[in-house]
């Protein structure tokens, strides 16, 4: 679904960001589902919720990349104890989520 009145990112925030004019089409239950944090005041707008997950999204990405780019400065990565270890502080198993190759 297009809601290209209430595009997310087809308008600046209300924090004052500079807008790139950009059109994203979501799921339409993803966009109802913010809708109604929107009515409830969990977020200002569709397009600054669309937008603080894409930064959240960005920080990530940037971390996983600065902490890859360690490890091959480092020339050896994590050992098995501390992929365990941070398999288990993530609640992640070897079954699920990323860290199944």
């Amino acid at each position: 679904m297009t809601d290209r009145a209430n595009s997310p990112l087809n308008r600046p925030s209300g924090s004052g960001a500079d807008a790139a004019g950009s059109s994203v089409s979501l799921p339409a239950d993803q966009i109802e589902q913010i809708r109604r944090l929107v009515a409830v005041g969990r977020a200002d707008s569709v397009a600054d919720y669309v937008a603080a997950a894409v930064a959240e999204r960005l920080e990530r990405d940037r971390s996983l990349t600065e902490l890859q780019d360690l490890f091959e400065r480092k020339g050896q990565g994590p050992g098995a104890e501390h992929l365990a270890w941070a398999r288990e502080v993530l609640g992640v198993n070897d079954d699920e989520g990323e860290g199944k190759k």
